[in-house]
């Protein structure tokens, strides 16, 4: 005989084995054990489709608005300023905007704050990447010239073999002391002219002045052979020449830093005698956009009788 209690313990585990068979024949809803969802193809489908309306709206708009500040933003600056960055990064704050006012509502109600910050993200990119490519060599040119080196040299007396000794530079201040305050040669200045595009298109501006009164005020051109001959002349002499730039050559004795594409030019100062000399010089070229330019190197120079 069996008891009830045995009886009832037998049919309950007979129960649930039968239960657990049933549900290992059911086909299992992939994820269903860890609570994700089914795949449904259409609302995937549906997503794709927004995704890319958003993709090709901000692509679109960011190339739009590059070309806009390059061909009419700038164009009209005449130098660079904030406007160029913070109207198309102020854009990003609309792209919500305008999203809802260009695609249908079906469309534009799908997306949500991750949508937003990776549309953000493909309007900077891209907007950043085609400024870089239409402000640059061979589109435009945003860079000025430089000048890498300025010198001092004389062309003939005794400040031409030792004019090292007898020059002390500060800053912008220039001290030579000359026997008896009077150079028997012309001073020179000489000047390394870089640029990212064309040197020959720069025009370099040379003055000095002593006492208010203009000695010199010459304009030329990086293509000017005098000058480039010139240059060359006094730098293969055996003569002594001092840099006026802290980064010059000062700091590259053996020229290694020298591009094979800077131009060396060389400008006639004339004699000098006791007195003070304001010495100024400037690269300018006609870029594109605006105009480029090093602006104004003034230096004074004081010429010293030698003790």
């Amino acid at each position: 005989m069996v008891d009830v209690d045995t009886a009832l313990k037998s049919a309950a585990i007979d129960r649930r084995k039968a239960k657990k068979g049933r549900d290992s024949s059911k086909p299992k809803r992939p994820g269903g054990s860890v609570g994700i969802e089914p795949f449904d193809p259409e609302v995937f489908r549906t997503k794709e489709i927004a995704d890319t309306y958003s993709m090709w709206l901000v692509l679109i708009g960011s190339i739009l608005t590059a070309l806009l500040m390059r061909f009419l933003i700038m164009p009209g600056m005449g130098e660079p300023g904030p406007l160029l960055w913070l109207l198309p990064l102020s854009l990003v704050l609309i792209l919500p905007t305008l999203h809802r006012l260009i695609l249908p509502d079906e469309i534009s109600d799908l997306y949500t704050g991750g949508n937003w910050f990776r549309a953000g993200m493909l309007w900077i990119f891209t907007w950043l990447s085609i400024s870089i490519v239409l402000v640059n060599p061979p589109l435009a040119d945003i860079s000025a010239p430089e000048a890498v080196d300025a010198r001092l040299v004389f062309d003939e007396g005794e400040e031409s073999e030792d004019l090292v000794a007898r020059l002390d530079r500060t800053g912008y201040d220039i001290d030579i002391s000359i026997e008896e305050g009077q150079s028997e040669g012309s001073m020179w200045l000489l000047l390394d002219v870089r640029d990212n595009v064309a040197v020959e298109d720069c025009s370099i501006s040379v003055t000095l002045v002593k006492n208010e009164q203009i000695l010199l005020n010459s304009t030329i051109n990086g293509a000017n052979t005098t000058a480039i001959a010139a240059y060359d002349d006094l730098v293969s002499g055996n003569r002594s020449i001092v840099s006026i730039l802290d980064e010059g050559s000062w700091s590259d004795p053996q020229g290694k830093l020298r591009r094979t594409t800077d131009v060396g030019v060389a400008v006639d100062l004339g004699t000098f005698d006791t007195g003070t000399y304001e010495l100024r010089y400037r690269i300018d070229q006609p870029g594109d956009p605006w105009p480029l330019t090093t602006g104004d190197a003034i230096y004074k120079i004081q010429i010293l009788p030698s003790q």
